[in-house]
C-alpha cells in the first residue's frame, strides 16, 4: 500500500505550499506518528519569511511544524525494546534528539 501524507514545506522565501508526500516507513528504533495537532513557531516563520536562520539556510524542501502531539501509528524494528511506548498511545514529541559530542552539546546547548 503506497500511503501518502499531506506535509507543510516551505521552498524557498515566501513560498510555503502543502504538498502530498509519501508516508516514510519507521527505520530501525523509530517510531512513526500519525500527527494529530503542530504547531508553527518564530523559527519556522523565518524560513518562510527569509528562507533560512543565521547560519542555516533551506537547502532542500523541509516540512514546517515540528512541535506535534499525535498517537503512535507503527514501531520500527528494535523500537519496542528501545520505548515504552506502543501503537496507539498519545505522545507529544520533543523536535530535537542531541548528539552529546558535538561543540553546541559539549558547550551545554544541546537545543542547538
Amino acid at each position: 500500500m503506497n500511503e501518502t501524507m499531506r506535509a507543510l514545506r516551505v521552498h524557498a522565501a515566501h513560498d510555503l505550499r502543502v504538498d502530498e508526500l509519501p508516508v516514510p516507513a519507521p527505520g530501525p528504533g523509530e517510531v512513526d506518528v500519525a500527527i494529530e495537532v503542530g504547531g508553527i513557531c518564530g523559527s519556522d516563520l523565518h524560513y518562510v519569511q527569509h528562507g533560512g536562520i543565521n547560519a542555516f539556510p533551506l537547502r532542500e524542501p523541509m516540512i514546517l511544524g515540528h512541535e506535534v502531539v499525535g498517537r503512535v501509528a507503527r514501531l520500527g524494528a528494535g523500537a519496542g525494546e528501545l520505548t515504552a511506548v506502543r501503537e496507539g498511545d498519545r505522545v507529544a514529541v520533543h523536535p530535537a534528539r542531541p548528539c552529546g559530542a558535538c561543540e553546541w552539546c559539549t558547550g551545554g546547548r544541546p537545543n542547538i
